[in-house]
């Protein structure tokens, strides 16, 4: 059988959600809605899979690719305007046969697609649709250990939209209903994701919540090198995504979905929130029923997009905001006496490198990703040039580089500065958060000495680096690739 996924959701409910990514990228419980429905088509063993989007189509194919990742084959389609399910199925008609079942991606819904068939089976008829008897709303105003979703009956069963069709010549077919009565939310508003998300951490959606890899009871589940303080206080249901740090004595929940990367600072509390990725909640913050993406903070009870000027209450910390003027000035200072100190060793190696005919300096380029757009990052990044020495080894072939990090162009500590070819091929999800931090001139690569290791290596320690950077860690990954550059030579 066919499946068909439509993005059709307009994303202007959203505000700066969906600035550069369409509805459907939008995280429930930190994974994708797209991601959702491809993982629960393929474990029902569909595996033959079209998507027609409306609005970000290249966002979709830089996401999905071909589908290999879940052992799929996907094409994508670009639509000019949003349609009903069966006039998705008439416009793509004359590539398709055979049975189909369209699915809309931007709703949460706790189904199984092996009911559906077998009904539509058993009625012997050509098109069956899927009508939800109820539906999950948001309740603002709680009692105590009350939860913030409840689910709501509906006067009149409305279409869901998901449907199955024997044959794309069947679209004019008389239909059967099938009534489900189960946990059911359409994605339209940020309110509405916001809703999604506190149910699922409630347990309304067992379905979706089998494709949680965290560690942890089910009250507080914890992602993949996550660090939290002794001294946090955490109280169920949270979920904490891979790479995020809770500093101490921060109290996080109930009902808190904190996204990957994100640190929560010291004595902040966030609760009845859902936090997005790369967020800086700052020391003493509170964050109570918002949604907060980068600097933007949505209020679910008045329902309105407010942006934070000041980096130290809620920021990105993709954004370079998080480390004051000092530390970057302590960073420009060293470079600047790190160039004086070693001024016989990179001038004595430029001019002998002139009398051979060569350059002064060599000049490389590397791939800066703005991670600030999400599945759209590699669309607004750019080529960045930098100094070295292509034909020496260690140390030296980075003082050069000291002349970047003076000017601003480079870091002086990050992660490794690589080329967009390279960069093109870091899709996996758990390749990401590297890229939020800046490309540096002496790496965490070199601190751990693994120039010569495997690439994953490589990735899980700048991840580890670029989604716990302090002041601390730069000075240590700093003196550590000193020493290694000097006597290793990596």
């Amino acid at each position: 059988m066919k499946v068909i996924l439509t993005c059709f959701e307009s994303g202007t409910p959203f505000g700066p959600l969906t600035q550069f990514q369409p509805v459907a990228l939008l995280p429930v419980l930190n994974i994708p809605l797209l991601q959702r429905q491809i993982e629960m088509c393929v474990s029902a063993g569909f595996k033959d899979i079209d998507i027609a989007v409306v609005d970000h189509p290249l966002a979709i194919k830089g996401f999905v690719g071909d589908g290999k990742r879940w052992g799929a084959s996907i094409r994508v389609w670009t639509f000019k305007d949003a349609c009903s399910s069966l006039e998705t199925v008439s416009r793509l008609s004359d590539k398709l046969e055979g049975r189909i079942m369209v699915l809309p991606v931007e709703h949460c819904i706790d189904f199984n697609i092996a009911d559906l068939l077998s009904f539509h089976q058993s009625h012997e008829m050509k098109i069956t649709r899927l009508f939800c008897a109820s539906r999950l709303r948001a309740v603002l105003q709680l009692e105590q250990g009350a939860a913030p979703v409840a689910s709501h009956t509906l006067q009149e069963p409305i279409d869901s939209g998901i449907v199955i069709i024997d044959s794309p010549s069947d679209t004019d077919a008389t239909d059967n209903r099938m009534i489900f009565s189960g946990s059911w939310i359409p994605i339209n508003s940020a309110r509405r994701l916001w809703s999604a998300n506190m149910a699922c951490l409630d347990g309304l959606f067992p379905l979706l919540m089998n494709g949680i890899n965290v560690q942890g009871n089910k009250d507080v589940l914890v992602g993949h090198h996550s660090v939290v303080d002794a001294t946090t206080l955490t109280v169920g249901p949270v979920l904490l995504g891979d790479f995020v740090s809770v500093r101490s004595k921060a109290r996080v929940g109930p009902y808190a979905v904190i996204g990957k990367g994100s640190i929560i600072d010291k004595e902040a509390h966030v609760s009845h929130s859902l936090i997005l990725n790369h967020v800086y909640v700052g020391t003493q913050t509170t964050m109570n029923f918002v949604i907060v993406a980068d600097n933007n903070v949505m209020n679910m009870r008045l329902g309105t997009w407010v942006a934070v000027t000041d980096p130290f209450l809620v920021s990105s910390v993709r954004e370079k905001i998080l480390a004051p003027w000092t530390v970057q000035l302590f960073n420009k200072g060293i470079a600047i006496f790190l160039l004086l100190l070693t001024c016989p060793i990179w001038l004595i190696k430029g001019i002998f490198r002139m009398i051979s005919g060569k350059p002064f300096f060599d000049r490389s380029s590397f791939f800066q990703w703005d991670s600030s757009s999400g599945a759209a990052g590699l669309a607004r990044g750019r080529n960045v040039e930098h100094l070295t020495f292509n034909d020496s080894n260690g140390l030296v072939s980075r003082l050069p580089g000291l002349i970047d990090v003076a000017r601003g162009r480079l870091a002086l500590v990050g992660v490794r500065p690589l080329e967009e070819s390279i960069v093109l091929t870091y899709t996996d999800d758990w390749t990401i958060p590297r890229f939020s931090s800046p490309a540096g001139l002496f790496t965490p690569v070199d601190a751990e000495l693994i120039n010569d290791g495997l690439d994953e290596e490589k990735i899980v320690a700048e991840t580890f680096f670029a989604t716990q950077q302090s002041f601390r860690q730069d000075l240590q990954v700093l003196l550590k690739s000193l020493r290694n550059l000097v006597f290793h030579r990596g």
